[in-house]
């Protein structure tokens, strides 16, 4: 659970770098769509399993684009780094909300009278 809140402090860093790092122009918009898409989705991964799944999408899609589309060295790195992040924060084992399992009490055993050991007479 506390990844998802992390996931939710990451996603608006990915389309404010795009603004403010000079990317080439088909990571800028892909920086842009997908960080404003992450960050809406990611708003709502706290009370919904579906939008944290598509935030971790969204992540995984913009780690796959740094090595899809012709990129820098800074361009691979936000991408990946971002991406990354966003992906195993959202979508690893420690993003699902803590579960109470309930377990039924094991019977008591039956009272010993001190007599089990005496052989039963035929």
């Amino acid at each position: 659970m506390l990844t998802r809140c992390l996931g939710i402090l990451l996603a608006p860093c990915l389309p404010i770098a795009a603004l403010i790092f000079p990317m080439g122009t088909m990571h800028r918009v892909s920086a842009l769509v997908s960080g404003i898409l992450a960050t809406v989705l990611s708003a709502f991964a706290l009370s919904d399993d579906r939008a944290r799944v598509g935030a971790a999408v969204v992540g995984g899609w913009v780690a796959l684009s740094a090595l899809i589309f012709p990129s820098g060295l800074l361009e691979e790195t936000i991408a990946l780094s971002w991406g990354c992040l966003m992906l195993s924060w959202l979508a690893g084992p420690f993003s699902a909300a803590p579960a109470v399992i309930r377990v039924a009490a094991p019977l008591p055993e039956p009272a010993k009278t001190g007599h089990e050991h005496l052989p039963i007479a035929a």
